[in-house]
């Protein structure tokens, strides 16, 4: 099914779920938990359409389901989102509990299919969480990553861009969660491990003032045992990675363009001189530029295309996070299989050169969307957070420019999110190598306003007892 029609078939039903969770909060002992829980059967039951078997068969029940679906929406659309009635809306449970059971009845008699499959689409939510870039406003991903894992909230799939692509980096190679690695990168990161000033070749991304060494700061985090970089097909946790590829009429100017924008900006040890911080905004001239030509810009996720999925996962963050005349990432060492791989996409995708995923895509809600409706993690019912550390803040006069430009992308994809946390205390976008008591207190910050939002979050993925 078109991805933008399964949406729309299934929002309604999404949000009178959410109101019924949210007003069960907020009037607890208003209804009883087992008739909170019923009323959310019927409803996670009418949104069905597509559910995968024991057989790994799919089986469409959209069409099958649509007279029974219109029969909820009508008895409980009025109560759940124009009343905010919860005990109205009980009332239709006894008569629309009998209905529910008996198309269930019906689905499984005439339809190849198993109770247990059927019964794990309706009742469980697998958790799929969105992370955001922002360069260093980032780091507090890692205290949602904390806080999920202190609730028991395991997710089902990552998407990232940019920093926040970077962060989920740790978080997806293991499906336990460890935050050790990640403090002990903290730790041992300088700028100039991370970034460089140097005059060197441009074969797939666009030359910069700074070059991101990502393997030389935290390569020896990312390998098999066996000593072999990781790709995408090594991760615990299912991992989308966007970036933003350009066609041949998205550049403007000539490369050395980009690549002496920001000369005057940096110091000698790589670093960005504060009192030139100023100069940075004007890499929303460029965003500008490479957004004139919309047709030029493809959105590229690595973790998606099967031919990705063999790309080593620190290339792919790099080419996400490597800014237009701020930061360059390249591929320049000799490796043919991830040279091949890269020359392949470019020719699919019609492009000449990968940049930062934010240009298109800086909140990736709708890739990891489409991924759960292909079937990429068996369920489709699943609960969307999004996180975004770069929301735009008129307080915030360098970036505020771009944070502009990138949020109609951000809209466009923040509609197929369950939960949308725009972080409100974060570290300087420009503090990209933060020391470790930075990386402590951005980490203090998400989990301190991401906290009073778990309750919310932890009841939607609960898992519902069938009627």
């Amino acid at each position: 099914m078109d991805l933008d029609r399964f949406h729309e078939l299934r929002q309604p039903f999404e949000e009178m779920d959410a109101a019924v969770v949210r007003m069960a909060l907020a009037r607890p002992g208003e209804l009883h938990a087992s008739r909170v829980d019923a009323l959310r059967y019927v409803l996670s039951f009418a949104r069905l359409q597509t559910v995968q078997n024991v057989d790994g068969v799919d089986v469409e029940l959209g069409d099958a389901l649509a007279p029974h679906a219109w029969k909820v929406k009508e008895a409980l659309g009025p109560w759940l989102l124009k009343e905010g009635s919860l005990a109205r809306a009980a009332q239709a449970i006894p008569h629309l509990v009998e209905d529910t059971r008996e198309r269930r009845r019906r689905l499984l008699e005439h339809f190849p299919l198993d109770p247990e499959s059927l019964e794990a689409e309706v009742c469980t939510r697998p958790l799929v969480v969105a992370c955001g870039g922002g360069g260093g406003a980032g780091y507090g991903y890692a205290g949602a990553w904390q806080l999920l894992h202190r609730r028991d909230l395991q997710p089902e799939l990552i998407s990232g861009t940019s920093m926040g692509a970077l962060i989920a980096l740790f978080r997806a190679r293991r499906r336990i969660f460890d935050p050790a690695p990640m403090y002990h990168a903290a730790r041992r990161l300088s700028w100039p491990k991370v970034f460089r000033v140097l005059q060197t070749e441009s074969h797939y991304g666009v030359p910069a003032t700074l070059r991101l060494f990502l393997r030389a700061a935290i390569g020896t985090l990312f390998h098999t045992p066996d000593g072999r970089p990781l790709t995408f097909r090594d991760l615990d946790l299912p991992l989308l990675i966007v970036a933003t590829g350009l066609g041949v009429d998205a550049l403007k100017h000539d490369l050395a363009y980009y690549e002496h924008f920001l000369d005057d900006a940096v110091s000698a040890d790589f670093r960005l001189k504060p009192s030139r911080a100023q100069k940075v905004a004007q890499v929303a001239n460029i965003f500008r530029e490479l957004m004139a030509t919309p047709d030029a810009l493809r959105e590229v996720v690595f973790g998606a295309e099967e031919s990705t999925l063999d790309a080593d996962i620190l290339d792919a963050a790099g080419f996400s996070s490597s800014i237009p005349g701020l930061i360059h990432y390249d591929v320049l060492r000799d490796d043919k299989r991830m040279k091949a791989l890269l020359d392949d996409l470019y020719a699919r995708h019609g492009i000449t050169r990968l940049v930062e995923g934010g240009i298109v895509n800086n909140v990736p809600v709708r890739p990891a969307y489409a991924e759960v409706v292909k079937g990429r993690i068996k369920r489709r019912n699943a609960f969307y957070l999004a996180l975004d550390c770069f929301p735009p803040r008129v307080r915030s006069v360098i970036f505020y420019p771009i944070q502009t430009l990138v949020r109609p992308n951000v809209v466009r994809n923040v509609a197929y999110a369950h939960h949308y946390m725009a972080l409100d205390r974060t570290l300087s976008p420009l503090n990209l190598v933060p020391g470790i008591e930075d990386v402590m207190r951005a980490q203090q910050w998400t989990i301190d306003e991401l906290e009073p939002h778990m309750p919310f979050i932890e009841m939607s993925c609960k898992r519902l007892h069938a009627v």
